[in-house]
């Protein structure tokens, strides 16, 4: 592959300063670095003549450093670097290129300056113009500490001669090009290794992209600016020049810092060129202008483009790594070790130089890593990853690479659907959630070509299917993936097409959202078309509308039968986790439409499948499922017990679709427990989370049902009730909150007796009326028993059914005679 144009001249404009070459001084030089604002200036010490042995006749000079703009965050940083320096010698600002680490130096000497830390001096010396070749590195700190070139031994001895007797601190800027490797040392490790001990009040900090790897090194990670720092910086640099980022502009300028990962050096560029840029929202919108953010030659030596840092960065690294750091460059959102093996192979690497040149690129700050779920995950920033794929659109082997990238992640999402129902389910749930970026960018590719269009929907369908966009609480975002498959669907109807609008109304339907009734009405065509009326996805999604949708109870109960169906249709096709999803389904609806007995038996069911299976997450929503059961029929505090233990289980999976549902349910049995206050609040905080996964119940019909049940309730028992919700949502400013309210235990709550339950729900008048029902008294005996209209007894009876959520007379007998009068 070709590298791009302009990589060759990069390294001669890093040793230029404002066009021209920088002149040897006898003056210590310190920069002000703005975090990509870098501007050099000369301070000079107190007292910058010499003895006539050579060194400097005091100690540098007390003035700060001059800073030309202003300092934003890296308190926490600033502070941490003071207190390794405490115990520690040596100390390394460890990152990538562009996010801070030289202004945070030059920060931290003026502080440790102005406290008089070190009383022989803080003195900062720059070595990024240092050619890696020659033994160069030991002159420049002699040059730029001031130390006279009149002797014949070699600078490393006059550094120690300097040092050896002086409690100082010595900083050493832009350290990575000199730093070798274990083998083979570079000339920064080799000289620290030298000076430390010859020098035992001196204390060394670095800053580099690469772990120098000398004895006694600690490194301090800097990490990227958080949001609010990052927008900070924007709107300050911005005005510099004239822009204000108004407050309705907030929401892009904080997706345009995201964009530029929070790197000081890009947004500096960034904001710099505000006064001829884009607006902010053509930016947000098209990522491809970042290269017109970055690019363009710099009035100031160090205020140079990230393209020419990352440039540097590049031709530094071998042709292998450079291969590497180009294939990578197509994953979106970080990769495994797996992942970067399936590319390379078609890539020219071999399976086993994967591992080590990874390694190699993280070591030289051009790769991230971080744990998830035990595994290693990679990400390159962002403008890292733009160089890459400059490279790649350079060369002729893009579309071998991108069709490797496509099929790897069809292939996961495949996998997916096979085995997500099973033993370490919340791991493959959560390193799916992790590759999402990636299954878009795939079908994406997949899409564009008329031969791979199913494979695209087929991704589509086979995540959504393993569950993933549920477990993260995305189901908007399946919705978006399976629709753009289907845009590029031939007219031709096809099973595929099926199954991906079976999936849209599934996902459209447990949102609340209205999307699902066109998806569904869709899907019933196409299987009309197709003749595939039981096909198994089609009589999934049919129930689970019917189950959620209908007004009609009477309809509604029928869902229990399409769910069943479906459940056979999956288990005689082999596919375990639709399956259980049918079962689970079936179970709640259950729940809601059938007897007691049908509803213990069906949760029980299910959690019994989940259970046999080993699947974590399962077993949760059939305990979830267990606390429905229990709190329509039965025992609220049975019910309080099986929703928490699901919440706790899902919170510390990391479920983000989950745990707004365990929130809802478990305010509904607080109040059903009479621990109204709680409720409320829990009812505001479960109406955020549900805000947050765009979750409505309100179109959900069964479940508002309940819940208007129980409120109606808790209302008149709980007067401040509604300010409670408002509570609620004010306390969701921090969830954690929120679920730790919902986790107290409901000991201290005594529980109202079942009979005191039932009764609170229905007027005087209602309850007598039920309890002529339970006698098997008709209208026409309960008015006159009564001394009111038939008309009037029919109204009171369609009342008490809706306040219990039953659908017939018997069952209202069976429920009062259960929970109202068990005497009888």
């Amino acid at each position: 592959m070709r590298a791009v144009q302009g990589r060759a001249s990069c390294r001669r404009r890093v040793g230029e300063d404002n066009g021209g070459r920088r002149e040897a001084r006898t003056t210590r030089r310190v920069r002000s670095t703005g975090r990509g604002s870098m501007t050099e200036s000369s301070v000079e010490p107190a007292n910058s003549g010499a003895d006539p042995d050579g060194r400097p006749s005091g100690p540098p000079a007390s003035a700060t450093t001059a800073e030309l703009t202003s300092f934003v965050g890296r308190g926490d940083l600033l502070d941490e670097a003071k207190d390794l320096l405490a115990s520690a010698r040596l100390v390394t600002l460890f990152g990538v290129g562009g996010v801070g680490k030289s202004r945070l130096l030059l920060r931290l000497a003026d502080e440790l300056r102005a406290a008089g830390a070190y009383p022989d001096g803080v003195w900062v010396v720059r070595l990024d113009d240092v050619s890696a070749q020659g033994e160069l590195a030991a002159a420049a700190c002699a040059d730029q500490l001031g130390i006279l070139d009149n002797a014949d031994g070699p600078a490393l001895e006059r550094l120690v001669e300097f040092f050896r007797d002086r409690r100082a601190l010595l900083m050493l800027d832009n350290c990575e090009h000199l730093v070798g490797d274990v083998s083979r040392p570079g000339q920064v490790p080799r000289l620290l290794a030298m000076l430390l001990p010859e020098a035992p009040a001196l204390t060394a900090v670095t800053t580099s992209r690469v772990r120098l790897g000398v004895s006694g090194e600690h490194v301090l990670k800097v990490h990227p600016l958080r949001p609010v720092e990052a927008l900070h910086l924007l709107r300050l640099r911005a005005r510099a020049v004239g822009k204000l980022i108004s407050d309705a502009e907030r929401e892009l300028a904080l997706r345009l810092c995201e964009m530029l990962d929070g790197l000081p050096l890009a947004i500096e560029l960034a904001a710099g060129q505000f006064d001829v840029m884009p607006a902010l929202q053509e930016v947000v919108e098209h990522p491809a202008l970042l290269n017109l953010l970055v690019g363009g030659p710099s009035e100031q030596r160090h205020h140079r483009t990230m393209r020419a840092t990352i440039s540097w960065s590049y031709d530094l690294l071998s042709a292998a790594e450079q291969r590497m750091l180009a294939l990578i460059s197509v994953f979106e959102g970080g990769f495994d070790i797996e992942a970067a093996t399936a590319v390379c192979a078609d890539g020219g690497i071999g399976c086993s130089e994967v591992q080590e040149l990874l390694a190699s690129l993280v070591r030289k700050s051009l790769l991230l890593t971080e744990v998830v779920v035990g595994r290693t995950r990679y990400r390159m920033l962002e403008l890292i990853r733009q160089f890459g794929l400059q490279v790649v659109a350079a060369s002729s082997g893009e579309p071998t690479i991108r069709d490797a990238y496509a099929g790897h992640f069809l292939a996961v999402a495949e996998r997916a659907r096979q085995r997500w129902f099973g033993p370490g389910q919340p791991d493959v749930l959560l390193r799916l959630r992790a590759e999402f970026p990636n299954a878009h960018a795939a079908q994406e590719h997949l899409l564009s070509t008329a031969t791979t269009v199913a494979q695209g929907i087929d991704l589509a369908v086979d995540l959504t299917s393993s569950c993933a966009f549920v477990f993260a609480g995305l189901q908007a975002d399946s919705r978006r993936m399976l629709a753009r498959g289907l845009a590029r669907h031939p007219a031709e109807p096809s099973h595929r097409q099926l199954a991906a609008l079976c999936l849209i109304s599934w996902m459209a339907q447990i949102q609340g959202s209205d999307v699902a009734a066109a998806a569904q009405a869709e899907a019933e065509e196409v299987a009309r078309q197709l003749g595939a009326e039981s096909f198994g996805p089609l009589l999934f999604s049919r129930g689970t509308r019917l189950w959620l949708a209908e007004p009609d109870r009477d309809r509604a109960r029928e869902s229990i039968d399409l769910l069943a169906r479906a459940e056979e249709e999956f288990r005689t096709s082999g596919e375990d986790g639709p399956r259980f999803m049918a079962a689970l389904y079936g179970a709640m609806t259950t729940a809601f439409f059938g007897s007691p007995e049908e509803a213990f038996a069906a949760s029980a069911r299910v959690l019994q499948l989940a259970t046999a299976a080993d699947a974590q997450w399962s077993i949760s929503w059939a305990r979830w499922t267990c606390a429905l059961a229990e709190l329509l029929h039965r025992d609220a505090r049975a019910a309080a017990r099986y929703a928490q233990q699901a919440l706790d289980v899902q919170l510390k999976m990391k479920d983000k679709g989950g745990p707004p549902w365990g929130l809802f349910l478990i305010a509904l049995i607080a109040l059903r427990l009479g621990d109204y206050e709680r409720g409320a609040q829990l009812l505001g905080g479960a109406r955020v989370a549900q805000r947050l996964t765009q979750t409505r119940v309100l179109g959900l019909e069964p479940f508002l049902r309940v819940q208007r049940q129980i409120k109606a309730v808790a209302r008149k028992k709980f007067r401040e009730f509604d300010a409670k919700i408002r509570d609620g949502e004010s306390l969701a400013r921090s969830m954690d909150a929120v679920y730790d309210l919902a986790m107290k235990p409901f000991a201290a709550v005594d529980e109202a007796p079942a009979a005191t339950q039932a009764a609170q729900m229905l007027t005087k008048r209602e309850l007598e009326v039920a309890e002529l029902v339970a006698k098997a008294q008709a209208n026409a005996a309960i008015a006159g028993a009564l001394n009111i209209s038939p008309r009037t007894v029919e109204k009171h009876i369609e009342n008490v059914l809706g306040k219990w959520g039953l659908t017939t007379r018997t069952e209202i007998a069976v429920r009062y005679l259960r929970d109202v009068d068990p005497a009888n």
